[in-house]
């Protein structure tokens, strides 16, 4: 997981083909696993590193919050609409640190589609067409379905997410907790 983070960070290179097709260099990553095993812990310390990041939890984001949104503007007494960008646009060319991906609901995380596989977000709202770049990373945490992660069961069956939305994460880990009374008496000896 340490190795794929690093490798994230430092990003590949976007190719277009002969045929106008264009493939990202941007590779988006999902940790799934037990809660307390440090996939949150990860996260803000990639986030900290990371020249250009966006923070942001699943809990607080919705879909204008992770793209874009029209808003009223106040020097035009009311009048005027301008767009305010979400947490994947503005981190454009960067890395987009998104923790309790699972815990958003479903249709503000249908608003990532676009901006993971197109690497743009378009909008439509109050006069305004426009579509905004998001070139970034994008780096996940969940929880499994049931609360543990269950070794014998189907990852698919685990992961609280659409089909549509895990396929496009390149990389996929699972971050479990072992029990080992050795190592955890160790690790409790220590924290005393």
């Amino acid at each position: 997981e340490k190795l794929a983070l690093v490798l994230q960070l430092f990003s590949g290179v976007s190719k277009s083909l002969p045929d106008g097709t264009s493939i990202r260099g941007d590779m988006h990553m999902l940790l799934i696993g037990d809660p307390g095993t440090g996939k949150s812990q990860l996260i803000s310390y990639v986030n900290n590193i990371a020249p250009r990041s966006v923070y942001t939890s699943g809990k607080g984001a919705s879909s204008a919050g992770l793209t874009a949104t029209a808003v009223q503007d106040d020097f035009a007494d009311g009048q005027q609409w301008t767009l305010e960008a979400g947490a994947l646009v503005l981190a454009d060319k960067g890395l987009a640190a998104v923790d309790e991906v699972d815990k958003m609901a479903s249709g503000d995380r249908s608003a990532m589609h676009q901006a993971l596989e197109q690497q743009e977000v378009s909008i439509s709202k109050a006069g305004i067409n426009a579509t905004l770049k998001s070139r970034c990373s994008l780096l996940g945490a969940a929880n499994p379905k049931y609360g543990r992660f269950d070794r014998y069961e189907a990852l698919s069956e685990q992961i609280d997410l659409e089909p549509a939305l895990i396929s496009r994460f390149d990389l996929i880990f699972t971050v479990t907790d072992q029990p080992d009374e050795e190592k955890d008496r160790d690790l409790a000896d220590h924290i005393v």
